[in-house]
C-alpha cells in the first residue's frame, strides 16, 4: 500500500471502513467526548478537523487501524488536508466535504447577501458526469 500506515494491512470489509469513516461526519454532540463538542462544531461549520477529535472518534479502533492511519488514508484520498500552518500546535486537517452548502434559491437571499455572510466559496457543476473527488481536488490544488 501507498498509504503510510497501512502496507502491512488488508482490509476485509470496504463497508467496515466507510462506516468508521461516517462516525465523524455523521457524529452528533452526544456521540462525542463534552470536550470535543467545540471541536465538531468548528469541523461542521469549517471543514477543520482537530487531532483530539479524530483521535476520540476513532480510538475505539486503535488496535485494527490507527486514528491516524485513518487521516494517512483520507488525505491519500485527498478528502482531508494538513495545516502546514507553523503557529498550530496540533495537527489539523481541513476537511472540503464537510464545508456547509448556501443554496441561494432556497434561501431567497440575494446572491452578495450570501457571499457577505461566508466566507466559503461553492461551486455547483451540472452535468451527467463529474469525476469523483474533481471538485475537492481542484480548490485543494488552488489553496
Amino acid at each position: 500500500s501507498r498509504v503510510p500506515g497501512l502496507s502491512e494491512k488488508v482490509i476485509i470489509s470496504p463497508e467496515w471502513l466507510v462506516r468508521q469513516i461516517g462516525k465523524l461526519i455523521h457524529s452528533s454532540d452526544e456521540e462525542v467526548k463534552s470536550e470535543h463538542v467545540r471541536l465538531l462544531k468548528i469541523l461542521k461549520e469549517e471543514g477543520v478537523l482537530h487531532e483530539p477529535l479524530y483521535q476520540s472518534v476513532w480510538e475505539s479502533c486503535k488496535e485494527i487501524i490507527s486514528p491516524q492511519d485513518f487521516m494517512n488514508l483520507l488525505c491519500f484520498f485527498l478528502l482531508a488536508f494538513p495545516n502546514w500552518e507553523e503557529s498550530v500546535d496540533r495537527k489539523e486537517f481541513f476537511v472540503p466535504l464537510m464545508l456547509p452548502r448556501i443554496s441561494v434559491s432556497d434561501s431567497g437571499s440575494t446572491v452578495s447577501s450570501c457571499i457577505h455572510s461566508s466566507a466559503l466559496v461553492h461551486i455547483i457543476f451540472n452535468t451527467n458526469y463529474t469525476p469523483p473527488g474533481f471538485f475537492v481536488r481542484l480548490i485543494a490544488s488552488l489553496g
